[in-house]
């Protein structure tokens, strides 16, 4: 062979790929394959095209589903289902990857793993541990959370993001765990069965990114369903995207589709409570008016009630006969003897006696029940103010700036926007740090970036 049909001979990747392509276009036999296997890691793209992987025990293969041929199947495929792949071979030009370009499917039965999460899924759900009268209820604020994933990857983060945008003052706790592989199940339930025996918290998140129902598998044991079943903290699980469903997300106490969205059901909005404070400052304000409004009218219509008008009525003229009497008795004895006075002062004695008490004795009932009123008016008072003082203290805390005082501070750019992340600044910028008792102006010579975020 001369050098001239040697160089002939040498094909670039482009080429060499592209007759690859051609050997299977010529051969019959490869023009429409039926291959059967199980899916995995089946992916759907907003443009209508699916990707997954073809397995069995031996062996992998790609394959491409486009829109078209998806568009003429009578069922939607998922992870796990054992399928009949009806196509043809081909070797991607670009990258000289091979595939399956997939025309057709047929179901040829569910998967291992699929046929196991049915039969978890039918037994949990007839022990009733799926029942909504088992559900706890989720803590409006809870004192703190607990995160059972992985302390690597964007999980943990976007559940602090989230976090530190709502409700700046959360306490959250983190158990890592392995979140797929072999032992992964025993790991999580295990790290939620010691968040209730030493009872660090008040709230439960579970979770993981997305992934292959291979992926997912930890989720779907029985060990971590019980788990979740058996807490007496409630759990919110946010496991994979928000077409996934594992078997914890049934026995869970509420699922949501993602993390960061279990992050915003975990805890109320920062604005949303400011507003409730502010309501809630009014009302209590208009309902201690209110109640003093109204012992005022109590006090007034007791003061008028028939029992007390009575008495002042029988006093008054009871009073007036007292003093008649005595005038008559002056005069008498201005004009008896000596005698005389000696026998009438005993009478007079005997009358005035009996009115005095009973005048005495309708005063202090009319000054008790004034001493009662009063007594109660001033109880409600106290309990009310300290109602609201203990709001206020409570509502205060929440405050930024109750925050600041406790040692955080808020970093401000050049132009006044909030800075949450050091990826928002770069050396040479002007910031300012507002601290609980004053701001300081910086200029930012070196950035560091943590790559672990607790």
């Amino acid at each position: 062979m001369n050098k001239a049909s040697a160089a002939a001979d040498v094909m670039t990747v482009g080429e060499f790929n592209r007759r690859i392509n051609r050997l299977f276009e010529q051969d019959p036999e490869m023009q429409r394959v039926r291959v059967q296997g199980e899916i995995s890691d089946f992916k759907a793209y907003p443009s209508g095209h699916s990707y997954f992987t073809l397995k069995d025990d031996e062996a992998a293969v790609s394959c491409a589903l486009f829109r078209g041929s998806a568009g003429r199947l009578n069922f939607t495929p998922k992870s796990g289902m054992k399928v009949i792949v009806v196509g043809k071979p081909n070797v991607y030009d670009k990258t000289g990857r091979f595939q399956l370009i997939v025309t057709g499917l047929e179901q040829a039965g569910l998967g291992d793993l699929y046929l196991a999460f049915q039969e978890l899924k039918k037994k949990l759900s007839e022990e009733g541990l799926f029942a909504p009268e088992r559900k706890l209820p989720i803590p409006y604020i809870p004192k703190q959370i607990i995160a059972v994933t992985s302390e690597k990857g964007a999980v943990i983060r976007d559940i602090i993001h989230v976090l530190q945008r709502r409700y700046p003052g959360f306490s959250l706790l983190l158990i890592p765990v392995p979140v797929q592989g072999k032992g992964a199940e025993i790991e999580i339930a295990s790290a939620i069965k010691r968040a209730n025996t030493e009872k660090l918290g008040d709230l439960i998140i579970v979770g993981r990114g997305g992934g292959s129902l291979e992926d997912l598998q930890p989720f779907n044991e029985e060990i971590v369903a019980r788990a979740v079943a058996d807490s007496l903290i409630p759990v919110i699980s946010a496991v994979g995207h928000e077409t996934d469903y594992t078997i914890v997300d049934f026995v869970s106490d509420l699922r949501a589709p993602t993390p960061s969205a279990a992050a915003e059901l975990a805890v109320p909005d920062k604005e949303h409570l400011m507003e409730r404070q502010e309501q809630l400052s009014s009302a209590l304000e208009l309902s201690i008016l209110r109640r003093l409004e109204s012992e005022k009218n109590r006090l007034r219509q007791l003061r008028e009630r028939p029992v007390l008008m009575q008495a002042t009525e029988f006093v008054g003229p009871q009073s007036r006969q007292l003093s008649y009497l005595k005038q008559q008795l002056l005069s008498e004895i201005k004009r008896l003897p000596q005698e005389a006075i000696n026998k009438l002062l005993p009478l007079q004695h005997r009358l005035s006696r009996p009115l005095e008490q009973k005048l005495a004795g309708e005063k202090n009932k009319v000054e008790l029940i004034n001493s009662r009123l009063e007594n109660i008016i001033r109880v409600q008072v106290v309990a009310k103010r300290s109602n609201f003082e203990r709001l206020m203290a409570s509502l205060d805390a929440l405050s930024p700036l109750a925050i600041l005082a406790r040692g955080y501070n808020l970093t401000y750019s050049e132009n006044n926007r909030l800075i949450s992340s050091v990826a928002e600044v770069k050396s040479g910028d002007k910031i300012s740090v507002l601290m609980n008792d004053g701001s300081l102006f910086c200029n930012v010579d070196e950035i560091v970036s943590r790559t672990k975020e607790l």
